[in-house]
């Protein structure tokens, strides 16, 4: 473009403030705290016992036999998880979950036996 089309600059003969401070951001230290790596285990737990708890209400607790095993697998690999990683949040997640599951598949075993052996 030429420059007879754009408007004069009216700070371009103002004076600049002399050394004003800018942001920085600080790197992290080499022995600081690192940020939290994500665990197979926890994650397994996770999947597990997500899967175990999804199927149970999807199934409205007709399959019991495979979630409570599901749940019970979450609940354990949990565990493990948080014993392996010094407690990630993934690991109290999946230990919730799969209580929360092995409880309700418990429950729906109990309901769905008496529904069935229910004499007629």
């Amino acid at each position: 473009m030429p420059t007879d089309f754009l408007p004069p600059d009216p700070h371009a003969d103002a004076p600049q403030e002399p050394g004003r401070p800018v942001f920085v951001p600080p790197s992290a230290p080499a022995d600081g705290p690192q940020p939290k790596r994500e665990s197979n285990r926890a994650v397994a737990a996770l999947a597990t016992g997500a899967a175990g708890l999804g199927l149970l209400v999807f199934s409205a607790g007709m399959l019991f036999i495979v979630t409570l095993p599901a749940s019970i697998a979450g609940w354990v690999l949990g565990n493990r998880a948080k014993a392996a990683d010094a407690g990630s949040d993934q690991a109290n997640v999946a230990v919730i979950i799969g209580i929360v599951g092995t409880l309700f598949g418990v429950i729906a075993a109990i309901v769905w036996i008496v529904i069935v052996a229910e004499p007629e």
